[in-house]
């Protein structure tokens, strides 16, 4: 087990730091990246309301915040392993009392503010075509920033695996597309039949799941949405292990 130097205030504070210089500063200088960003969840929103009306918005608001975050993470692929082979900014993090845990946290979160816009745009639209309680609107945030934290993290440990730079945007885009569409995201778990199931081992459609419950898409038993957290808790975990333990922080 790597040994930390630095203390917690010196983690939190590399956090910050590093999403403010990778995150919110690019944004405010080329906010044209976040409305690329919103080009696929919007499109697809409004698919699902043409061609299935007021159920078919709910679904495509559902799944716009799930892409959102969703993006928001697995965009840490390519942007880890630019900064580790091009930039060799990881070997200079090394170098300090920075943990990789922290500073795969202040990546996730940099990678998390060009899709803010996108999860406040959901959300407000959600808000407005369904009725959330507080407990809800807890509920849905906490899972959402579940799914936030188990993609960032394995997604920083799958960045310490690539050799060359030019791989990691193509892995990126159909990693977004086979966790983001094709699983039970957009449309409710039911939906498989007998093996709706498989919704529980991917933390998007198990998000999704969540969130189909509490606006009333679908209705799931109690046992059903706890083993929605117990898969997302999993995957946080195994994906703190993987960069804590496994990923090659010292690599080239």
């Amino acid at each position: 087990m790597r040994r930390v130097r630095g203390g917690l205030r010196h983690q939190l504070r590399a956090i910050l730091v590093l999403a403010w210089l990778n995150g919110l500063l690019p944004v405010l200088r080329s906010p044209l990246w976040t409305v690329s960003n919103l080009a696929t969840p919007i499109s697809l929103l409004v698919l699902l309301t043409i061609l299935y009306h007021g159920v078919g918005m709910v679904m495509g608001i559902i799944g716009g915040l799930v892409w959102s975050m969703l993006s928001g993470g697995i965009l840490l692929i390519a942007d880890a392993a630019y900064y580790r082979l091009e930039l060799k900014f990881q070997q200079m993090i090394v170098a300090t009392p920075t943990s990789p845990l922290a500073y795969a946290i202040g990546l996730a979160l940099s990678e998390a503010t060009y899709m803010l816009p996108g999860i406040i745009l959901f959300a407000v639209l959600l808000a407005l075509r369904v009725a959330v309680g507080p407990w809800g609107a807890l509920e849905i945030a906490v899972s959402l920033v579940l799914l936030w934290y188990a993609v960032s993290s394995v997604a920083f440990y799958s960045s310490t695996l690539f050799t060359y730079i030019r791989y990691t945007w193509a892995v990126v885009g159909l990693l977004t597309l086979v966790l983001g569409v094709l699983p039970p995201v957009y449309y409710p778990a039911t939906y498989l039949g007998s093996a709706w199931w498989v919704a529980y081992l991917l933390p998007t459609s198990a998000t999704a799941m969540v969130i189909q419950n509490i606006v009333g898409i679908t209705h799931y038993s109690m046992q059903q949405i706890a083993l929605t957290y117990v898969s997302n808790l999993a995957w946080c975990v195994v994906g703190t292990v993987l960069t804590l333990r496994v990923a090659r922080w010292r690599a080239p």
